[in-house]
Parts: structure tokens; sequence; C-alpha cells
């Protein structure tokens, strides 16, 4: 599960897009499912917007394989700028979607 907050749940989506974007250029793409981004149950928590995009893939090495791959993508993302987020995270095996 990648997570993005921002003060705008607009600018939350647009990473989220964008990391959606990358992700078909990467290593081990054609075994990984990404999900469109949506808002978390409780989207809006002082003040800032929380969206999450689901990653999930059959096979736990060809996941991993792209992680090691689309985190490096994300920071480059970030500090390119065109996004202002102001964190994102990657929860592996989340307890609740």
């Amino acid at each position: 599960m990648l997570r993005a907050d921002a003060k705008q749940a607009e600018v939350a989506q647009g990473f989220l897009q964008a990391a959606s974007d990358l992700a078909p250029t990467l290593p081990g793409a054609e075994l990984v499912s990404v999900y469109a981004p949506v808002p978390l149950p409780v989207a809006r928590v002082a003040g800032v917007e929380r969206m999450q995009m689901l990653v999930e893939s059959a096979s736990r090495p060809a996941l991993q394989h792209f992680l090691a791959a689309w985190v490096p993508a994300l920071h480059g993302l970030r500090r390119s700028g065109a996004h202002k987020v102001l964190r994102w995270a990657i929860d592996v095996d989340p307890l609740a979607i």
C-alpha cells in the first residue's frame, strides 16, 4: 500500500497517479498490479488529506524486486518538486485496506 499525505487531496492524488505512471517502466512490473488512488477511510486528519493506492502481486519476490526499483523513483518524484506531498509511505502487508 502506498499512502500520500498533502494539504489538498488533489495533490496527494496527483503524486499517487504519477507513481502509478512510473510503475510500468520498472523491472517486474508485468507481475504487479497497481490500482487507482482512493481516499483512506478517514481521509482528513488535522487538516491533512490522505490518499492510498494498492499495489499487489501473487509473487512476493516479484513485488520485492518491483519495490526495490520503485522506492528510489518515488524519492526522485518527490524531490522534483512537481508534487507537494507532505509525506508518503509504503506499507508492505497492510493489516487494513
